[in-house]
């Protein structure tokens, strides 16, 4: 079956996230119009701009849809604190320590769960966030936290979603880095989960 990844987003944008999917055999559908991606089989939730307790209307309304269908969400640092705030979460509005200036901090994790299947007990990632997950939403799960116990990557208890709060996009295939895992399994295990 052919995969095709609704990127929510400017299609000016993200460039990254598009070449990692494509990395994978998927086509990507970049907008921001939710009704776009009903002919997809996945949805990516990328980085982006800081949350106000709430989602947008149509942001909300693109993560229904694909929670009403069954089909896999993968979200990256901001997207991971949408779901979060989606299935009833709280975010932290400030940590200190999870971001430079400039470019990407690399630090050690410990991954459980998923993602220690998928690299390994303490892979080091790209963290460039100051917004964290506070109280967990309802059916998600930790599977990886940083040195200060902030969480890196949840799961949910039932559905195929999930997300990181790090940079993959930024740490596999062309962007492959020596001092952090190679995030390629991540873009490879979403791509399994598209039927």
């Amino acid at each position: 079956m052919s995969a095709v990844v609704f990127l929510w987003g400017n299609e000016s944008l993200y460039e990254n996230y598009r070449a990692a999917l494509h990395s994978v055999g998927c086509e990507v559908c970049q907008s921001h119009d939710p009704a776009e991606s009903r002919r997809c089989t996945g949805l990516l939730l990328p980085g982006g701009g800081d949350i106000f307790a709430q989602l947008d209307g149509e942001e909300h309304l693109l993560i229904q849809s694909f929670v009403d269908t069954g089909r896999p969400i993968f979200a990256i640092c901001r997207g991971m604190q949408a779901v979060n705030v989606w299935f009833g979460g709280t975010l932290h509005n400030f940590i200190p320590g999870h971001q430079l200036p400039q470019g990407d901090m690399i630090h050690s994790t410990r991954a459980a769960d998923l993602m220690e299947r998928l690299l390994g007990s303490a892979p080091a990632v790209t963290s460039n966030h100051h917004q964290a997950i506070a109280e967990l939403g309802h059916d998600l799960t930790a599977i990886q936290w940083a040195h200060d116990g902030t969480v890196e990557a949840v799961r949910h208890n039932f559905l195929p979603i999930w997300g990181v709060q790090w940079h993959p996009e930024r740490q596999s295939y062309a962007m492959r880095r020596g001092d952090a895992a190679d995030a390629a399994p991540l873009f490879d295990y979403f791509r399994s989960q598209m039927r």
